[in-house]
């Protein structure tokens, strides 16, 4: 599969018609004659997991093509990467994904491709431009720079399907419609939305509806009251949207630590009960782990440049990456569950996405690259032994309190390693 993926990759970067759309300006890239940095190798440079200082990753870059002996500035790179338009990398991104739904089978979980919605705020460089671009947050006693990444995200196939980095103070729901709209053409009748406390409202409930999108939120306990009994675990209930009447579902449970839960649906058959909401609901929690990734492990918040366009450009590119080391831990995760079967573990094990990350820096470019199938198919198989020989435990049942407390950057430009 992800080979697959890296011939689809090669084939749209090396598309004229591509080319002629993801440019800022159609004199761009014309005649390459002695640039150093050409359409495809601009694009792949920021595909490198661009994220140490930024002449030792020009440098390695550059011996990693075969052009060890040219000399290449950073201000060079900053002049190609303006005439690239972030739209580039949304389309790589996209393709990837219509190219996993049509040519690959996909997981369901209780029959629904499960999609979960969630949004987070990115750490940016406190700059007037990055402000202005991107808003700000305030604490008690800050104010910074900050963008918001909003994504669908397919829990069982573990892909981000669509993406958003937009003003960190645009509304949650308002980004979501604008994602489910975006994704409209890829929709079936057995996708499952499911959405946390942050997303409930009678208009997020009327657009999805008619959207024709089955959905789980969860919802405050309080609201609705008047709607919804407290004494019915199970219940269907009627919302008034604009003098139209909506039909859904309440379930109510409690948690194990005695809080009392409540989700809205428009899933209405019966042989779905509270338990399995349960479940289908607690599934979200992916979306939470694939945020981790972004951030800790793909290193998002650490952004190449200080504009709104490098900004989005870095965005795109990582989510292209995530889906694309996505389909290399599930070929991992597969070999290392066929090399523990029948074995009697204390723990069953997993792909370490850290090292599969640093497998990937330069492999992935050399992949893309390299035009010969067999060879290529050599590397990767090199590739996966690596990876699958550092595992790491599934340890079930652990849980992490998260602190949302507004601080200063941790991730600023000054702040690249050199190794």
């Amino acid at each position: 599969m992800f080979l697959e993926a890296v011939e689809v990759t090669r084939n749209v970067l090396h598309d004229f018609i591509f080319m002629c759309e993801s440019r800022s300006k159609e004199t761009y890239f014309t005649r390459e004659g002695r640039n150093k940095f050409t359409f495809v190798s601009t694009i792949l440079f920021m595909l490198n997991f661009v994220k140490k200082s930024f002449q030792i990753e020009l440098d390695d870059y550059f011996k990693l093509i075969g052009k060890e002996t040219e000399s290449v500035s950073k201000q060079a790179f900053c002049e190609a990467r303006k005439k690239i338009k972030p739209e580039a990398f949304i389309k790589l991104f996209d393709t990837i994904v219509d190219w996993y739904y049509k040519e690959n089978p996909w997981k369901t979980f209780m029959g629904f491709r499960l999609f979960a919605v969630d949004a987070s705020i990115l750490e940016i460089n406190n700059s007037i431009r990055l402000r202005d671009a991107f808003d700000v947050s305030k604490g008690s006693s800050l104010e910074l720079a900050r963008a918001m990444a909003s994504c669908i995200y397919d829990i069982e196939n573990n892909l981000i399907v669509k993406a958003l980095i937009t003003k960190c103070t645009e509304g949650e729901r308002s980004v979501a419609s604008k994602l489910i709209n975006s994704f409209k053409a890829q929709l079936s009748s057995n996708d499952l939305f499911l959405f946390d406390r942050g997303y409930p409202s009678l208009n997020f409930f009327s657009f999805l509806i008619e959207s024709k999108v089955k959905f789980i939120i969860r919802t405050q306990v309080s609201y609705y009251k008047s709607s919804i009994k407290a004494s019915v675990p199970d219940q269907m209930i009627e919302l008034k949207k604009s003098g139209k009447l909506m039909r859904l579902r309440a379930i109510r449970f409690i948690l194990p630590s005695g809080e009392e839960e409540l989700l809205i649906t428009n899933i209405e058959d019966e042989k779905f009960g509270i338990q399995d909401f349960k479940i289908l609901y607690f599934k979200r929690w992916g979306i939470e782990t694939k945020y981790d990734e972004l951030k800790n492990k793909l290193q998002l918040q650490k952004f190449t440049g200080d504009t709104p366009l490098s900004v989005e450009q870095d965005f795109y590119a990582t989510m292209f990456l995530a889906n694309m080391a996505s389909f290399v831990k599930r070929e991992a995760d597969e070999m290392i569950a066929i090399e523990q079967e029948g074995k009697d573990l204390t723990y069953e094990y997993k792909t370490n996405t850290n090292v599969l990350i640093g497998k990937l820096k330069t492999n992935l470019i050399r992949l893309i690259l390299e035009k010969s199938p067999r060879r290529r198919k050599r590397i990767y198989k090199q590739i996966l032994d690596e990876i699958t020989r550092s595992r790491t435990p599934i340890r079930p049942g652990r849980s992490f309190i998260r602190n949302k407390r507004l601080r200063a950057n941790r991730n600023g430009l000054v702040q690249k390693s050199a190794i």
